[in-house]
């Protein structure tokens, strides 16, 4: 009787084919096009977030343990799911899908709950995610899985956390390791017209970790500065393919319930972007009246050293605003001691700076924390102290 079991290696494949979606499989390998193409008309640059994060890109997000990068990126998601401005940036509508590999699904449901409720974002919110996956991109039928959540959930914009995690075992500092990771997330964003933005770490040396290929590879690499036990958010653009590089820093504001990540103000070169009106206070500002109102009378020095939320040259432009303004929000209180060398100008709180700072600070919801010393210093209060909890974490 003859044997009509298929053979070993072929019953591999017919397993694989049943298990492997097609989704990938389904979709051509290259079109050719020649110049009369290129000289079409052709459609600009369609932008999530705007000069960020485009459609069809590959991007990389870098920093250091406990920088907030991950916070960071789970804001941005929210704030691209729900259509409304970034920081500063604005977004395009659209569903996201966020694949976590690190932080595993009781974390990021609590961190996303947190950024949720801040954003007043409620259960329809287009927001996915799915946890500790175990997936290897270098494998094809990881790929399709990829390819088949997009499909399902119609995201635009894909945020992987984090990029070790989805070539496990593999040399970041060898090409041959890295390349084949980044080529499949390349006609994966090509193909299905999405923004992919990947979470990274970085080396000891400050920058990010890995081969070279990688900054290579990517079209946006955005740097994330931050210590544990700030609130500042600094990011800077490494490399940027379709955009002019960028400089912004953002606030973080914790509490059980909401965590909210606040514009500082976007500038370039170190330009602060001064406030229009007088009850419209830039992060710089509120930044110093509220060192003044928890400290008192500070010298130009004391006020522009390590501030929190903004640059020191923003610090220091916003003191010479906020005493120039219609309503001066402080006043220079050494004034006799003139202007000479070694004469300090020392500047004070004005009861209309303690009024526009209660009245605009909305102080009780940013439970603003200032660190001296890397100790938690509170804020006092005509009525009561604000204790900042110190739960900073990555």
């Amino acid at each position: 009787m003859p044997n009509t079991e298929p053979a070993p290696a072929l019953l591999e494949q017919l397993i694989e084919a049943a298990e492997t979606p097609p989704v990938a499989a389904a979709l051509p390998r290259y079109t050719l096009r020649n110049a009369a193409h290129a000289l079409l008309p052709q459609p600009p640059v369609e932008w999530i977030i705007s000069g960020l994060f485009s459609a069809g890109s590959v991007s990389i997000l870098v920093g250091e343990p406990g920088s907030k990068k991950t916070w960071l990126m789970l804001d941005a998601a929210v704030a691209v799911a729900l259509g409304k401005p970034w920081l500063r940036f604005p977004t395009s509508q659209c569903p996201v899908l966020i694949i976590d590999e690190e932080s595993g699904e009781r974390r990021l449901a609590r961190r996303l709950s947190q950024i949720l409720r801040a954003n007043e974002a409620g259960p329809d919110t287009p927001l996915f995610y799915v946890s500790l996956a175990a997936f290897d991109l270098r494998r094809v039928d990881d790929l399709n899985h990829v390819y088949a959540l997009l499909e399902q959930t119609g995201a635009r914009l894909l945020v992987i956390d984090a990029l070790a995690d989805i070539m496990p075992g593999a040399d970041e500092n060898a090409v041959k390791d890295v390349q084949p990771v980044f080529m499949a997330l390349r006609g994966l964003a090509e193909k299905m017209g999405v923004a992919v933005v990947l979470i990274h770490h970085i080396n000891k040396q400050g920058g990010y970790r890995g081969s070279s290929a990688i900054k290579g590879a990517v079209d946006v690499l955005l740097q994330v500065e931050s210590k544990p036990n700030s609130l500042a958010i600094d990011c800077r653009t490494e490399k940027a393919r379709d955009t002019e590089p960028v400089i912004f820093s953002a606030g973080f504001f914790y509490s059980e319930e909401k965590v909210r990540i606040l514009s500082a103000g976007m500038f370039e070169q170190e330009k602060d972007q001064e406030s229009q009106d007088n009850s419209d206070l830039s992060m710089a500002e509120t930044y110093v009246l509220r060192r003044l109102y928890q400290y008192g009378p500070s010298d130009v020095d004391q006020l522009t050293r390590d501030p929190e939320l903004c640059t020191s040259n923003a610090a220091r432009k916003a003191i010479y605003s906020l005493a120039s303004k219609p309503i001066k929000f402080i006043t220079r209180v050494n004034e006799q001691a003139g202007t000479g060398r070694g004469n300090k100008a020392i500047y004070a709180l004005t009861p209309a700076g303690q009024e526009i700072l209660q009245m605009n600070g909305d102080l009780r919801d940013l439970q603003m924390m200032i660190f001296r010393n890397e100790e938690t210093v509170p804020i006092n209060y005509p009525d009561e102290t604000i204790q900042n909890e110190n739960k900073l974490s990555q």
